[in-house]
């Protein structure tokens, strides 16, 4: 059988992974997160038995293979929400001038990005951008966003067997935020395929043991009740008080949420902003944080069958027509005409970018986790296996119960090999480059967008 794509909010436990964070993103270098078929072995595995089973990646190199890493995660039952920009010079939208950065090279690098992960039967969807609308971008930015979301449609739609919906994910800055998801997702008879697929927002207002009302969440269900696509988190999990209890998960996936599609844990890895659930030593042996456990038992105590049962309907729904009267704060563009395509876009549109990446699918025959993987008291966790999930399954909480823990033996170093580094000392690990999001997330249903595209 082949995968259901769906948002549905019981289909989606997300998480953000870019190991190293955006400074470890090298291109040249031939890696990036999804390079290296033996770290993604390990952490698919590790992200199977959190209850993970969608992944956001946000810097990645078109240009080589992830063909390995990219079956290693479907044989987990692990989707692939994919960001097409990057840091680096010509490959984003410039927010304080974004015509100049909107040309054909730059449409180049993200029409590749589609071109590398389009055969892959797990990739979920695309982010046309990431808090590029912000309080120092100009007014002319979301017009441009809706530029780079047509493009992307019209060449999946020219180039790729099946849709993949294409959507933009915000910062959670309050006074623009209904703005910038109705100013995205409205219809617009003139440039029909600038609307947005799904709306992800990055919301760290629950922090610690927080409530319903204290985090503001009352305030999101209020402002997107007639949401006419999936709103879902695509970053949360405030640090403000460590470990992370993440005591939103239950109200997240609970029966106040049901609005939005749940949300992707910021994030994998342990980096600079301490934000991580697992350390990547440099002796290549990893550390569970203790937000890793108390993650996973949020997890697992969901009732998936429950969360399974519901029915969103937004994909359903028609979306309201654009107008000035969707937009109610000074300041924020009312103006819904869309960028003409910079010379020479309509051509590579049409005919595909030169010597596009290709994408395959390879067997995945080697379950067992190589690495050295320590549990939060220091003891380790041997025996890690990947179960290997059938092409029409996603992963759910508590389907992998690989791994059983042993004494800690020597002391904590993080750099000799064979020893047990210390999981939660901050700075005493260096990490390894690259860049994941993990999201454990109620998704809405992505069945529905693909059906509607």
């Amino acid at each position: 059988m082949e995968r259901a794509y769906s948002f549905h909010r019981a289909d989606r436990i997300y998480n953000s992974y870019q190991p190293g964070g955006s400074s470890g993103f090298n291109p040249g270098s031939g890696i990036d997160p999804l390079s290296d078929a033996d770290v993604c072995l390990r952490d698919a595995t590790l992200m199977q038995k959190l209850g993970v089973n969608t992944i956001r990646v946000y810097n990645l190199d078109p240009t080589i293979n992830h063909n390995d890493c990219a079956s290693i995660f479907n044989a987990a039952g692990i989707y692939m929400i994919l960001d097409v920009n990057s840091p680096l010079p010509n490959q984003s939208l410039n927010r304080g001038s974004p015509w100049e950065s909107y040309n054909t090279d730059y449409l180049n690098r993200i029409f590749a990005v589609v071109e590398a992960f389009k055969s892959f039967p797990n990739t979920l969807g695309f982010f046309s951008g990431n808090e590029v609308i912000n309080e120092q971008s100009v007014q002319e930015v979301p017009s441009y966003i809706r530029a780079v979301t047509r493009d992307l449609k019209q060449y999946i739609s020219k180039h790729v067997d099946r849709p993949i919906p294409v959507g933009y994910s915000a910062a959670d800055v309050r006074e623009i935020l209904g703005d910038t998801w109705s100013y995205l997702s409205c219809g617009l008879d003139s440039d029909p395929d600038s609307k947005i697929d799904f709306f992800g927002l990055n919301s760290y207002s629950w922090c610690g043991d927080s409530s319903f009302t204290t985090s503001g969440y009352d305030t999101l269900v209020a402002q997107f009740s007639n949401t006419t696509i999936p709103v879902f988190f695509s970053e949360y999990g405030c640090n403000k008080v460590e470990p992370r209890p993440f005591t939103e998960v239950p109200v997240l996936y609970g029966p106040q949420m049901t609005v939005l599609s749940g949300g992707l844990v910021y994030e994998y890895s342990q980096e600079d902003s301490d934000y991580g659930l697992v350390v990547l030593n440099d002796n290549n042996t990893v550390s569970l944080m203790q937000d890793y456990d108390n993650l996973q038992g949020q997890y697992n105590k969901l009732n998936v069958t429950l969360l399974e049962s519901g029915n969103a309907t937004a994909t359903s729904l028609t979306p309201p027509k654009c107008d000035s009267s969707l937009i109610t704060t000074q300041g924020f563009s009312s103006n819904f005409s869309v960028p003409s395509q910079p010379d020479g876009a309509s051509d590579v549109i049409n005919s595909g970018i030169s010597k596009p990446p290709v994408g395959k699918m390879n067997p995945v025959s080697n379950t067992q986790v190589k690495q050295t993987v320590y549990k939060p008291d220091g003891s380790t966790l041997s025996g890690l296996q990947l179960n290997k999930l059938s092409n029409d399954q996603s992963n759910t909480p508590n389907s992998n119960d690989s791994g059983t823990g042993s004494s800690a033996s020597g002391t904590a170093s993080g750099t000799a090999s064979g020893a047990s580094p210390s999981a939660t000392q901050k700075g005493a690990a260096v990490k390894v480059s690259g860049s994941f999001s993990i999201v454990v997330a109620a998704l809405a249903v992505l069945a529905g967008v693909m059906a509607s595209l």
